[in-house]
């Protein structure tokens, strides 16, 4: 006998023969993804065969449509030279009981559905958002104020819209259904749109370890809880000016700010969390401000078939809430193409910061901007030895290091030394200043230290050839 090559999971379970449980199982993978059930293997994957004559797979068959209501796929397959039953189911079109459960399969394992997962699930296979459904509100309850803001913002990509008709121009919009306004038309344009929504808000807080120091919750629109939280990072945020002189005069002085964070990166999370987030799911948006990091998270994981990994490179648009998205389109607050989360990872780059984590977390989705890219977790994430991530902490606190120093921090060889900062340099962590000798030394590349040398070497450059035009 053998193992089966592969494991349980979400889209495979073993039996080591037919039993009532295994209806279980088939319910669970028709109301998720999918999946195959092999009967004649035991849960370690040892392959035990079973029986497989024609009419013990129609018995089978028989009981599944009868108890599920489903048609499955049934066959006999060979592995390691004994029969094994391969039950295979697709998706539902609807969901599938069984004996009053509604069950999903998350791993390897059965869950009952939550009353909020039910209604999600009912909805996503219906084909209708819930942005999309008619809400209890009527075309009384538009705020005209926020109809005006938005009328401004998608000024360029909807010039002719015409504020003398607000109810022609919500219907444009696709965000009145009868005499009743869509949940993104609320949302949207709805006066205090928490008092039919109370979960559809952004709270902001300020952490020291489990201690909240700040909180604060910002409602209304979409639209003012975008700007209240950008208002609020303005607030809360460390900023530096820096003074460029580009003329010798008054006008030729240019002040350029830079936050801790990049703004319009903070900007583009909040209005990715706002426009695709699961306003089912009876919790706000939240966002954590900490010593070194600043999180965000949205209520609802990636819609498949995203994950995290693909955020960082051009993906495919997958969109919650389409009726809010386009309504962000026109406004220009963000684009059609999934450029969003790029964005943010070009604008962490250019600012010298980590590239933010993307991640399902607790139900929902987070993205995490950090300040610092050399802590001691993520440089052993990164395969640093003990030995470099002393050096790295060495130099974030004293500004550059030479090989002898790092031979006495260490107690290693200067050969060993050698090879450990020319590592941290070929890794994009250090910059070598110096040609050899004494004088060399290593700082991290982009900070003040590596800049200054950098400038040091164009001026010396620009010497050397203005020397060279003289001599001649």
């Amino acid at each position: 006998m053998g193992k089966a090559e592969a494991r349980e999971g979400q889209t495979l379970e073993f039996k080591r023969q037919w039993t009532e449980r295994a209806l279980e199982d088939l319910a669970a993978f028709a109301n998720t993804e999918g999946g195959r059930l092999l009967l004649g293997v035991r849960d370690d994957g040892e392959i035990v065969g079973t029986r497989a004559d024609d009419r013990e797979l129609q018995r089978i068959a028989n009981l599944i449509a009868a108890h599920l209501g489903i048609t499955p796929s049934v066959r006999v397959v060979e592995m390691q030279g004994l029969p094994v039953v391969e039950i295979r189911v697709d998706p539902a079109p609807g969901l599938v009981p069984y004996k009053g459960r509604y069950l999903r399969r998350v791993g390897s394992t059965n869950r009952d559905f939550s009353p909020e997962e039910l209604a999600r699930h009912i909805l996503t296979r219906s084909g209708r958002s819930w942005d999309g459904l008619p809400s209890d509100w009527t075309l009384k309850e538009v705020d005209p104020e926020a109809l005006k803001a938005f009328a401004r913002l998608a000024r360029e990509r909807l010039p002719h819209v015409d504020l003398s008709d607000p109810e022609g121009t919500l219907r444009n919009l696709n965000l009145v259904e009868g005499e009743r306004l869509k949940n993104a038309g609320v949302l949207l344009f709805g006066k205090r749109p928490q008092r039919l929504f109370p979960q559809a808000q952004v709270r902001i807080g300020i952490f020291r370890g489990d201690e909240i120091l700040d909180s604060h919750d910002f409602t209304g629109t979409l639209w003012e809880q975008l700007d209240g939280a950008m208002a609020r990072f303005r607030q809360v945020l460390k900023v530096r000016f820096d003074v460029r002189v580009e003329e010798p005069s008054l006008e030729g002085l240019k002040r350029e700010e830079t936050w801790e964070y990049p703004l319009e990166a903070l900007r583009e999370a909040v209005a990715n969390a706002l426009v695709h987030r699961d306003y089912t799911y009876p919790a706000d948006i939240q966002i954590r401000l900490e010593e070194d990091r600043l999180e965000v998270w949205s209520p609802g994981e990636l819609p498949p078939p995203l994950t995290p990994d693909q955020l960082y490179q051009p993906h495919s648009s997958v969109l919650r809430n389409p009726l809010i998205a386009q309504a962000f389109y026109f406004a220009g607050i963000i684009e059609r193409w999934g450029t969003g989360t790029t964005r943010i990872v070009r604008l962490c780059r250019e600012q010298g910061l980590p590239e933010p984590e993307f991640a399902n977390w607790q139900g929902g989705f987070r993205v995490t901007f950090l300040k610092d890219p050399y802590t001691p977790e993520r440089l052993r994430k990164w395969g640093l030895n003990e030995r470099q991530i002393k050096a790295v902490l060495y130099v974030k606190e004293h500004g550059a290091i030479g090989n002898k120093e790092y031979q006495m921090l260490t107690g290693i060889t200067k050969a060993t030394a050698s090879r450990d900062l020319d590592d941290l340099v070929k890794r994009g962590i250090f910059v070598k200043i110096g040609a050899t000798g004494r004088g060399t030394h290593y700082a991290l590349k982009g900070s003040q230290a590596a800049q200054r040398a950098q400038k040091g070497l164009k001026k010396d450059s620009k010497g050397s050839k203005t020397g060279q035009r003289s001599n001649k």
